[in-house]
């Protein structure tokens, strides 16, 4: 397997709160698991099956969790040093924020919920890791979370399209 190309999960997880904060915006830590947890599939989608941190993604009730990151952030942003990602890193994430970043987390989780890898994985249980390999292929796949769109009950809904017709005849 390819290495990662960040060393440190805890410096993708700053950048994020970083990032939020020159917006003045507060991330929670619910959307800050959710942001970490799209980036690691989007990252092997875009870079073949790389990881983007050395993270280990669980079940958790409320959504995927990097159990180390949750547990050292759950009373708020750590005192400890901080190594910016390589700009290829930095680039994207920024892409992962600006299509992300302004979502609520219900709206991520039903994002995220809405992948069948996700779904597999949960009804094995709280605690159950999420294998990156299996996340890697769900990205990469067309039924990834953020291509289907789900209601609150769970059932897929296609995004409508006019006809050719209806575009021939606009104004």
């Amino acid at each position: 397997m390819a290495s990662c190309a960040t060393d440190s999960t805890i410096d993708v997880a700053i950048w994020l709160l970083d990032r939020a904060s020159a917006e003045d915006s507060y991330l929670q830590p619910q959307k800050l698991q959710r942001l970490l947890y799209l980036a690691q599939g989007y990252y092997a989608r875009e870079y073949y099956g790389r990881k983007l941190m050395p993270a280990t993604f669980i079940v958790h009730d409320m959504g995927p969790v990097e159990p180390t990151v949750f547990r050292l952030f759950e009373a708020g942003r750590p005192q400890i040093g901080f190594v910016a990602p390589p700009a290829e890193v930095k680039t994207f994430l920024e892409i992962v924020w600006r299509r992300f970043g302004g979502h609520t987390v219900d709206r991520l989780n039903a994002l995220i919920g809405g992948q069948a890898l996700y779904r597999e994985t949960s009804s094995r249980g709280q605690g159950e890791e999420i294998p990156f390999d299996e996340m890697a292929a769900a990205f990469a796949s067309k039924d990834d979370a953020a291509e289907t769109v789900r209601t609150p009950d769970g059932r897929a809904v296609k995004k409508w399209m006019p006809s050719r017709s209806v575009r021939r005849n606009a104004p």
